[in-house]
This record gives C-alpha cells, sequence and structure tokens, in this order.
C-alpha cells in the first residue's frame, strides 16, 4: 500500500469520525431544545402567581396590557401594542378620589395600598376611568420616578426574562400578582429588544379639581376627566377603533355614577359610545348584547366587564353592541 494510499484511508476515517461527532453534537442540542421547549411550555402553563396555580391567558396581545403597582405613589405600568410605547403613570398617594360610598364619600388613593391587589386594581381603574386588569404588589414599596420605571423596564426586557418566568415567576421584588406566565411570556416576548426610548413617565398628581367631601365642603380631589383623557393615549384599542361598533349603555345599577365609569371604560378603549341611558328596571349581571359574537369587540368588551355575551337581530335602533350594566358592575366600584 502506498503512502498516498494510507493517507487517504487516515483522511476518510479521520473525517468519518467528524461527521459521526458533528451528527452527535446535533442529536444533543436538538435533545436540549426540546427539553427546554418542553419545560417552558409546561412551566408558563402553571401561572405566574406565588401559588403557582395553573391559569389560562388573559390577554390577547392586541389590546393595551395595564398594570397597577403598589408603589409609594400608586403607579399604572401601560403596554400599547401598536406603539411599542411603555407609559408609567404615577400620582401622589394623598390625591382624594370619590369612592361612591355614602359613609365614606372621599378618601386617599394610599388607602390601597393596604389591600388586596384587586381592591389596587378598583381604585385606580376608578380614578383614571379605565379598566385596569393586573396588579404587582411590592415586597419592598418605594418611590416611583423615572429611574426606578426605567430600571424596571429594562430588567424585564432582558433576554435573561424567560428562565426567570420560567423558574422563579421573575419574583424580583414581586410579593403578589395575578399576571400569569404565560401572559408575561408573551409581554417580554413583545418587549424583547426593545429601548428605554419608548418608556413615557408622566407624574399626573397636577390634575386635580374641586370635589366635594363628607362636610359639603370644597376640597381638591382627582381631576377624572383629565386623567381619562391622559390615559385613553396609550389605552385606546386599535381594534375597537377599526370595527367602529355603535355602543349603546344602559345603566340598570340603580347608581347614576356606574353609567358615568362604564362609559368612561368604554370611550378610553375607542369604543363609539352613542347613546348612554338608565332603565327604571334593575338588572342582577352586567350583559352584552349583540348581532353577533363574531365582533371582537364584543368580546373585548365582555372581557372588561366581566360579563356574558348575548345575540339579538333586533339592535338596529340601539346600536350594534349594547351593555347593560348591572348591579355587580355598580357594587364592585361604588360600594
Amino acid at each position: 500500500m502506498g503512502r498516498e494510499q494510507a493517507r487517504s484511508i487516515i483522511s476518510g476515517q479521520a473525517w468519518k469520525k467528524q461527521q459521526d461527532r458533528s451528527k452527535l453534537r446535533s442529536l444533543v442540542a436538538v435533545f436540549i431544545t426540546v427539553t427546554l421547549l418542553f419545560a417552558i411550555v409546561n412551566g408558563i402553563a402553571k401561572g405566574f402567581s406565588l401559588k403557582n396555580q395553573i391559569s389560562d391567558s388573559k390577554w390577547d396581545s392586541k389590546s393595551s396590557f395595564a398594570v397597577a403597582v403598589d408603589s409609594i405613589n400608586p403607579s399604572v405600568f401601560i403596554y400599547q401594542p401598536d406603539s411599542k410605547n411603555v407609559a408609567v403613570l404615577v400620582l401622589s398617594g394623598e390625591t382624594l378620589y370619590e369612592t361612591g360610598s355614602i359613609g365614606r364619600p372621599l378618601d386617599k388613593i394610599s388607602s390601597s395600598l393596604e389591600k388586596s391587589g384587586v381592591e389596587l386594581i378598583d381604585t385606580l381603574s376608578q380614578t383614571y376611568g379605565t379598566k385596569i386588569g393586573n396588579f404587582i404588589k411590592l415586597t419592598n414599596r418605594s418611590e416611583m420616578d423615572e429611574k426606578v420605571a426605567e430600571k424596571m423596564f429594562v430588567n424585564f426586557a432582558s433576554i435573561t426574562t424567560p428562565f426567570k418566568i420560567l423558574t422563579t415567576g421573575f419574583s424580583d421584588n414581586i410579593s403578589a400578582t395575578n399576571i400569569t406566565r404565560i401572559d408575561a411570556f408573551k409581554l417580554w416576548w413583545q418587549f424583547k429588544g426593545a429601548s428605554t426610548e419608548s418608556l413615557k413617565f408622566a407624574d399626573l398628581s397636577g390634575y386635580q379639581e374641586e370635589i366635594i367631601n363628607s362636610d359639603s365642603k370644597q376640597v381638591l380631589g382627582a381631576d377624572t376627566a383629565s386623567l381619562n383623557r391622559a390615559v385613553s393615549e396609550y389605552m385606546e384599542n386599535r381594534e375597537v377603533v377599526e370595527e367602529g361598533k355603535n355602543i349603546q349603555i344602559k345603566n340598570s345599577s340603580g347608581k347614576l355614577e356606574a353609567l358615568s365609569l362604564a362609559a368612561m371604560f368604554v370611550k378610553s378603549v375607542g369604543g363609539n359610545v352613542i347613546e348612554v341611558s338608565d332603565s327604571e328596571q334593575e338588572q342582577e349581571k352586567t350583559q352584552i348584547v349583540v348581532e353577533s359574537k363574531d365582533s371582537y369587540s364584543a368580546r373585548y368588551l365582555a372581557n372588561i366587564f366581566d360579563c356574558d355575551i348575548t345575540e339579538a337581530k333586533n339592535l338596529q335602533e340601539s346600536g350594534e353592541i349594547m351593555i347593560i350594566i348591572g348591579l355587580d358592575f355598580a357594587s364592585r366600584y361604588f360600594e
């Protein structure tokens, strides 16, 4: 056997071994990838709360994602998918808001900080006149300013966030939340690669007007109408605007203030409210009546009001969507 032939055989054997090692590495890489994907799918399906409860996604990735945070100056983080912007709106904890309660008509926003996350959501939803669906309770509460907001933004947008969501539920300084892991992952997926230039910080503590206290005296409190206009810039849902459904709201709760709040909820997301009215007949549950359940706006509004949808074919005179406000909505925000 000649030297050239021997070298050729040795070279061929070396090439074969290299190919075998390459195939082995590829198989290992595929195995690891499949294992990680399986773990992630299982992980995000188990819920984002510290209790690790199984929970489905509540966010459709089209509407704005709003989170109430119990910072010393209560704050709201809003991510708007269309603009890819994140707004952080803060109010002084000393700000008074109208509770709708006969016994305590006014209260400081800071009173909600020591309460449950749901009560924090309800207080800020009522103050801004828009539905805030998520909350975060901090382990170490501090003042929310632009630097703190920017740090939270950068930490969440990090490439390591999916692994934190999977392993610890991204629990950095979070004692409680109702955000599911799957929604946290979906939010990060839209966040990834975003720069701090998309972060908009605004202190709206100056948005105040004269309101009446229990002694019938005028005091300064939250100007909900102005706050609603400010928050609507970030809450507007393009799908609702483009669908352009005519919406009627009928108040069957017995509370006039419930009708006003419901109308602000709808208008803040871009809903076209053509008529509001009071009904003499009270109804226990809030309900949405539509010509067709295929309407995105109807499904989205049902999520906002946490109610059922009923189809009806005779809505020509009352708009394409009718929202009937029940006692459940009024009791949640005004009792």
